[in-house]
C-alpha cells in the first residue's frame, strides 16, 4: 500500500517514467493552480534547459491571464514578468533555472526540480558530480524557512543520479535520508498496489500499465525488448542499474579490428546461474583468444560474449552452437550452480547433434570440456578486481565486432568492488578466463641468444 501523509511534507522524490506527464504536473497545472490558492508562495523552477524553464514561465504566465483561470482564482496581478521570473503583487511567483545558472536574490516556499540532467549527460560522470554538487551547495541555501518544500519529480537514470546521490550513505546521514518521501511509479507494478490521498483512492491491479493510453501491456513488452533491461528497468520501473563506478575507466577500454590479432588460443568460459527467473542473474559463456604479445607478454582478446536467462535446454544451444564456430577452443565449466547436471545434459545434447553432423558429413563437435571447482581461496569480487592490471595496461582488449561487447563494456565501466552489481555474469566468466591456469597463449618459438655479437639460435628443428 502506497501511503500519502496529509501534513506537508519538506522533501519529496516522485519518479516517474519519461513522457508520462512530469512537467505537466509539477509546473503548467500545480504551480499556477498554487498561487491561485496563495499568491504568497514562492517558487523555483530547476529543469536541466534554460529554454524549457522560459517556455514553461511563459505557459503558466499565460493561462494566469486566460478568461478559464480567471473564472476560478480571480485576475492575478503582476507586478514583474519576464522570461526567468515573475512576481505577484500578494509577493508570491516564479524564478524559472537550472542547476547551472546562478539562483541568487530569489528564496522559495518550494523548489521544484523536474529532470534536473539529460539523458545523454549522464554518461558524463564530470556532469553526474555537478548536478549533485550543485544541488548540495546552492538549492538547500535557496529556502524561505525550515518548512519550505523540496520535490523532485524525474525519471531514475541511474544508481547516482540525483536522486541516488541524495540517498547515498555515503554522501548524507541516515536521519537525512529519512527525511525525503520517495513515491515511484512504475510503468508496469508488480503487484496490486492502493493509492491514496485524503478521501480519493485507486487500486491498481498487479500487471496494470502506469499510463495506458501511453503504453498498454503489450507496448511496454516491445519497449523493454528494443531498450533492454537495463535501460527498461532504469527509466521506466525507477529501478536504477549501476552506471560508470571508475573502477574501469572507459577511457581504458580498447578494440581491436580482427586484422591485428595474432596466432591464439581459444578458450569458452561459462558461467551459470542458481536460479531461472525474471530476476536472475544471466548465464553468461565468452569466447577469448590468448595469444603472444611483445617480449615475454601475453594478450587476451575477448572475442565473443553471449549471455541471458536460460533455461538449461536453451543454455545447451548456446554453447553448442559456439562450439560449432570455434571447433578448436577449450571448454571450461564451474561445477558449482548446477554445472555439473548443466555438464551431462549438454554431453547428451552433444551426441545427438553429432549424429545429426554425421548424416550431413559435417564435422564432429570434439571439443573438450573440462568441469573445474570454484576456487575459493578468492572471490568473484577479487577475481575481478585482478583484471583491472590488466585492462589498463592493454593486456585485455576486445574484438571491436564481439557480440555482446556492450554489455561487457556496461558491466565493466558499472563495477563497483564496494557495492557488487547484480548483474556482472559476463565480466566474471571474463575474469575466470584470465585467472585460470591453463588458459596459456600458443608455444612462442624460441628467440635467438646474444652471445660474442653473434647469434646463436635454439630450435626444436633438426636440419
Amino acid at each position: 500500500m502506497k501511503e500519502f501523509s496529509n501534513p506537508p511534507l519538506r522533501r519529496v522524490m516522485l519518479n516517474m517514467p519519461p513522457s508520462y506527464g512530469k512537467t505537466e504536473t509539477i509546473a503548467r497545472t500545480f504551480i499556477p493552480w498554487a498561487l491561485g490558492n496563495n499568491p504568497y508562495r514562492k517558487f523555483i523552477y530547476i529543469s536541466y534547459s534554460d529554454d524549457l524553464g522560459r517556455k514553461i514561465n511563459k505557459q503558466i504566465r499565460e493561462l494566469m491571464h486566460s478568461q478559464f483561470y480567471r473564472s476560478i482564482f480571480g485576475t492575478p496581478l503582476f507586478i514583474q514578468a519576464n522570461s526567468s521570473e515573475f512576481i505577484l503583487k500578494q509577493g508570491g511567483g516564479l524564478f524559472v533555472t537550472t542547476l547551472k545558472g546562478a539562483i541568487t536574490g530569489f528564496h522559495a516556499d518550494s523548489i521544484l526540480i523536474d529532470d534536473p540532467i539529460k539523458v545523454e549527460n549522464m554518461k558524463s560522470k564530470k556532469e553526474r558530480e555537478f548536478v549533485n554538487q550543485a544541488f548540495k551547495d546552492s538549492i538547500l541555501t535557496r529556502l524561505q524557512d525550515k518548512d519550505s518544500n523540496i520535490t523532485i519529480l524525474m525519471q531514475r537514470l541511474g544508481e547516482d543520479d540525483l536522486c541516488g546521490f541524495l540517498l547515498n550513505e555515503r554522501h548524507f546521514s541516515q536521519d537525512i535520508i529519512k527525511e525525503w518521501k520517495v513515491l515511484k511509479m512504475e510503468a508496469l507494478n508488480k503487484e496490486k498496489t492502493l493509492y491514496q490521498v485524503g478521501k480519493f483512492s485507486y487500486e491498481r491491479e498487479a500487471n496494470e500499465p502506469l499510463f495506458m493510453k501511453k503504453h498498454d501491456l503489450e507496448g511496454l513488452k516491445a519497449l523493454k525488448a528494443q531498450m533492454g533491461d537495463d535501460e527498461f528497468f532504469t527509466q521506466y520501473q525507477q529501478e536504477p542499474q549501476a552506471s560508470e563506478s571508475g573502477f574501469f575507466l572507459l577511457e581504458n577500454f580498447k578494440t581491436i579490428p580482427s586484422f591485428e590479432m595474432k596466432e591464439q588460443k581459444e578458450y569458452i568460459f561459462f558461467d551459470g546461474a542458481f536460479a531461472i527467473n525474471a530476476r536472475a542473474d544471466n548465464r553468461a559463456l565468452v569466447v577469448v583468444g590468448v595469444e603472444n604479445h611483445g617480449e615475454n607478454s601475453v594478450r587476451y582478446v575477448l572475442k565473443n560474449c553471449f549471455y541471458g536467462i536460460w533455461d538449461e535446454m536453451q543454455t545447451c544451444e548456446h554453447i553448442i552452437e559456439t562450439l560449432i564456430n570455434y571447433p578448436n577452443a577449450r571448454v571450461y565449466m564451474e561445477s558449482e550452480g548446477g554445472g555439473l547436471i548443466l555438464h551431462r545434459l549438454l554431453q547428451r545434447e552433444i551426441v545427438r547433434v553429432n549424429e545429426n553432423l554425421k548424416r550431413q558429413n559435417k564435422p564432429l563437435i570434439n571439443n573438450i570440456i573440462e568441469v573445474y571447482p570454484a576456487n575459493r581461496k578468492i572471490s568473484k569480487v577479487e577475481k575481478i578486481k585482478a583484471m583491472r592490471a590488466y585492462y589498463n595496461s592493454g593486456a585485455l582488449v576486445f574484438l571491436n565486432q564481439a557480440f555482446g561487447l556492450n554489455q561487457i563494456k556496461k558491466e565493466l565501466l558499472s563495477f563497483n568492488p564496494e557495492k557488487p552489481f547484480r548483474k556482472d555474469d559476463c565480466i566474471d566468466a571474463l575474469a575466470s578466463c584470465i585467472a585460470h591456469k591453463d588458459t596459456l597463449p600458443p608455444a612462442a618459438l624460441k628467440m635467438p641468444l646474444q652471445k660474442s655479437g653473434r647469434s646463436v639460435y635454439q630450435s626444436g628443428w633438426n636440419i
